[in-house]
């Protein structure tokens, strides 16, 4: 079985204070990639290593999606869309 490696966002990389997690990690709040996954999006240079026993990882240059709303000039809503910014928010 190929080990499993956490995928953190933004945040949570940041506050990662130990440098491993001890245990298999089981949690629902973050999304966990192959070790041979997360090799790969290395070398690509999407993802970066956090912490040294590399078993958690986070992008480089996380991006989330929010949203954007039109108003009209009564302050109603008439569209919603999306815009890809800069954070990796929650995923």
């Amino acid at each position: 079985m190929n080990p499993m490696v956490c995928i953190l966002n933004e945040e949570d990389a940041r506050s990662f204070s130990s440098n491993s997690i001890a245990q298999k990690c089981s949690s629902r709040r973050h999304h966990h990639y192959t070790k041979g996954k997360v090799n790969t999006l290395i070398k690509t240079g999407e993802l970066v290593w956090v912490g040294k026993h590399k078993n958690v990882a986070t992008f480089r240059n996380a991006r989330s999606w929010i949203k954007v709303y039109t108003y009209n000039e009564f302050g109603e809503v008439i569209y919603c869309g999306m815009q890809l910014v800069p954070g990796g928010g929650v995923f």
